[in-house]
């Protein structure tokens, strides 16, 4: 295809038409590329895909579209007849590809009626509406992303939000705990002036003022930390799945019970992660994998990885089922699809801006993956 290329000349291309019908993770990859060197047809080409899926869901194949796709590669093969072999066997084998192409359409106007398609869930609504502190036989609510400062007086803790602030007590020798349901975030400074960002549907536990010896809290979920050094009194980190020892540093732990697997993403600093009899000390810049009572290393963009605390998801070939499981934990929604998707075996790339607004994600989802959606309420069924 030829720069300048109109929306109709995208409908009557095989190659085209091949993919929307037969999608695969080659093809997709293909059109990035293509896209990427074409950017002024973007909205051409983005167009066509609607008018194809219209033809398809409305069961009948345009005439006018098949007719210029046949006449299209009948001068292909014509030019090519006067080439070599090999270019010529790949002109058949494009002139055998419409045929399919055009019995698949005729074939999708006139197939018997269907049993629905079985379909997957990603995700679980939470029902929690709001951020919750425990403490002691207390359960206060706090507001979406307010901060809780347990370091500037002993024994009280200063909640800060948007618009007010108020002070609570929390007895000495006390372990609280924060819990942060889906579609909510929260921060807290601890009782030694470090910092711990909690991503939705995260459960953390800390004591009102750390021992003279040592400071342990406990984590389930996502949290990105920046912690604060202090010779002779090691920071300590429990998860489901492993103890992780920090030494003055910034980084993230990803740990969902729902998960199977755990991460630690280090910034700067140094952590030691042991998992069983498994010891790894990580570098900036590495990540850690704890699955199945494994644990190795590797080097990342940590970006990739802490974004999701300045509000956006940095996407770099992630599986889409990743990428909804993610959404779906910071909008407290779950996501339905057609187990033939193969999300799992599909990947985008791109940044992925989460804003106060659900329906503009789910928008920038489906241009950066080519899929549909239909919301309803909390659940939202992903389409092709």
């Amino acid at each position: 295809m030829k720069a300048g290329k109109e929306k109709k000349d995208f409908l009557s291309d095989d190659l085209f038409i091949f993919w929307r019908l037969h999608p695969s993770e080659q093809l997709g990859r293909y059109w990035e590329t293509y896209l990427a060197q074409h950017e002024d047809l973007k909205e051409d080409f983005l167009e066509a895909i609607e008018a194809f899926d219209r033809i398809r869901v409305s069961g009948t194949a345009d005439q006018t579209t098949a007719t210029a796709a046949k006449r299209s590669l009948d001068r292909r093969i014509k030019m090519h007849r006067q080439r070599t072999s090999l270019r010529i066997y790949a002109s058949l084998s494009a002139a055998i590809l419409l045929i399919a192409v055009i019995t698949t359409l005729f074939l999708i106007g006139h197939q018997p009626e269907r049993h629905e398609p079985s379909t997957a869930s990603i995700g679980k609504v939470m029902n929690h509406p709001q951020v919750e502190l425990l403490t002691g036989e207390q359960t206060l609510e706090i507001g979406d992303h307010s901060v809780l400062d347990l370091s500037e007086k002993k024994n009280r803790a200063l909640i800060h939000d948007s618009v007010s602030q108020k002070e609570i007590a929390l007895p000495s020798h006390q372990t609280n705990r924060l819990i942060v349901p889906y579609g909510k975030r929260s921060s807290i400074v601890l009782a030694d002036g470090s910092t711990v960002y909690l991503n939705s549907g995260t459960v953390m536990e800390f004591p009102s003022a750390f021992p003279a010896h040592s400071r342990e809290i406990r984590v389930e979920g996502e949290i990105f930390l920046e912690v604060k050094h202090q010779k002779g009194k090691p920071f300590i980190i429990h998860t489901p799945r492993s103890q992780i020892t920090v030494y003055g540093t910034s980084f993230n732990v990803t740990s969902y019970s729902d998960d199977s697997r755990e991460s630690v993403v280090l910034v700067s600093g140094s952590v030691k992660i042991r998992n069983g009899q498994n010891e790894l000390m990580l570098k900036p810049s590495e990540r850690a994998v704890v699955e199945h009572g494994t644990l190795i290393s590797s080097q990342v963009n940590v970006d990739d990885y802490i974004c999701w605390k300045n509000g956006y998801l940095k996407l770099s070939k992630t599986p889409l089922n990743e990428v909804l499981t993610r959404v779906g934990r910071y909008y407290n929604v779950a996501f339905r699809y057609p187990q033939e998707l193969n999300l799992e075996q599909r990947s985008c790339s791109g940044k992925l801006f989460l804003s106060d607004n659900l329906e503009d994600v789910l928008r920038s989802f489906s241009r950066l993956t080519f899929l549909t959606y239909e919301q309803n309420e909390n659940t939202i069924l992903i389409k092709p």
